[in-house]
């Protein structure tokens, strides 16, 4: 359908959805959108588009009902304030708190399109691996902005973390250690990193998990995008004037935990495209945040594999059927604490894939370990798979398309 639209004026789009700029010129979510310029809206996101000039423009909508006209941006003054700031302090590190659909993904957009426009160079961290914009779900990624984007999904990767899950829950130490390398990298290509969080903000472990953000990232600024006054309690003890406070928008869009899924598959489904199987040699991998492959191989018979681990850790042991008991107690005996991985469990983990400086090349899916010959097989989109040196267990189980299938419990392997 088309529409004419006069300078000023403004539309909510949801997705799904397509625009073109037929003739004239948009502002959405902070980048000029040109004539003959198309953008997609995915499922579960919401845009605004202002008309910068009279303009006519081409929309491809779902339902009727998802563009709709308004009367008033949805962005407030304190956006741009917040920018003045930051060209003129020369802020380094931007820290976005917020809760579940305060926009906070939204808002780290417009910050970095808007100090593009300024003649700074921004980096965008999205620490949210349930919910990455940046790399795909079970990552923590990075991307170091060239030019302006509707959504962080165009934005070219620069670099991941492997977290492993989507919930930071139970991975605590990769999230804050996946956070402040990531930053660190982003502060070596960009004048501003943006630091975009999870919406869990709350609890003994939201309190601790943004607190230590904090304070690993010493951010010049501190955004707290809160509806009251639900986000005070993370930054009691900080100096005042790094808090920069912003009402979230009434117009913040609720997304469904079924849209959040889909928005979760989404990037995951695109990056496995096209990935293909390989073998690696177990020798010359070194294997992470699990316990196969850190100990010392050894002969057990009726096992497919064993090895034994450090000092009061144990012993692993492969076998094609989970072992009975009286089997476990008489190895106990002898080896002490037996770990009992069953042959078959590993297909589909997602794990993450790296260089021997340790920096992530990407992901992978484990289809098979082969334990009698010593070898993985991996589907993978990395190119170059004799560059992988170390590979990083997950929790979280994939399908060969990338989409969710499940977890594993962290220390299975």
């Amino acid at each position: 359908m088309e529409y004419k639209v006069k300078k000023g004026d403004i539309y909510i789009l949801k997705g799904p959805g397509k625009v073109r700029v037929k003739r004239g010129r948009m502002e959405a979510v902070g980048k000029s959108v040109e004539e003959n310029e198309e953008v997609f809206i995915p499922p579960g996101k919401t845009i605004p588009l202002e008309a910068e000039e009279k303009s006519t423009l081409s929309i491809e909508v779902k339902r009727p009902g998802e563009i709709r006209k308004i009367k008033e941006r949805t962005i407030p003054s304190s956006w741009d304030d917040l920018i003045s700031r930051i060209v003129k302090e020369k802020a380094r590190t931007i820290l976005v708190l917020g809760e579940v659909d305060t926009g906070k993904t939204f808002f780290a957009t417009y910050l970095a399109n808007k100090l593009l426009e300024k003649g700074v160079r921004p980096a965008v961290l999205d620490g949210d691996p349930g919910q990455s914009d940046i790399g795909i779900p079970g990552t923590l990624g990075l991307a170091v902005l060239k030019k302006q984007v509707v959504f962080l999904t165009q934005a070219k990767i620069s670099a991941l973390y492997f977290v492993g899950s989507h919930s930071p829950g139970l991975h605590f130490l990769p999230t804050i250690v996946g956070t402040k390398r990531l930053a660190e990298a982003g502060l070596k290509k960009a004048n501003t990193v943006i630091v975009n969080t999870t919406g869990w903000v709350q609890s003994d472990g939201g309190r601790a998990l943004k607190r230590s953000k904090i304070e690993i990232l010493s951010p010049e600024i501190i955004v707290l995008l809160q509806r009251k006054d639900e986000l005070e309690h993370l930054v009691k003890s900080y100096d005042p004037k790094k808090i920069v406070r912003i009402h979230v928008s009434k117009k913040a869009s609720f997304t469904s935990e079924k849209e959040r899924k889909k928005l979760r598959e989404l990037p995951s489904t695109r990056y496995f495209k096209g990935a293909r199987k390989i073998r690696l040699p177990l020798e010359r991998i070194a294997t992470d945040r699990c316990y196969f492959g850190t100990g010392r191989e050894m002969k057990i018979p009726g096992t497919l594999y064993a090895e034994r681990l450090s000092g009061f850790e144990g012993t692993l042991v492969v076998t094609q059927k989970p072992l009975p008991q009286e089997r476990l107690n008489e190895l106990g005996k002898e080896l002490g604490n037996i770990r009992n991985i069953v042959a078959g469990e590993e297909k589909g983990i997602l794990v993450g894939l790296l260089d021997e400086k340790g920096d992530t090349l990407g992901m992978g899916r484990i289809e098979e370990i082969d334990y009698k010959k010593k070898g993985i097989f991996l589907t993978t989109p990395v190119k170059d798979g004799g560059r992988i040196r170390i590979i990083q267990f997950g929790s979280l189980r994939i399908t060969p398309e990338g989409k969710e299938a499940g977890f594993i419990s962290p220390g299975y392997f």
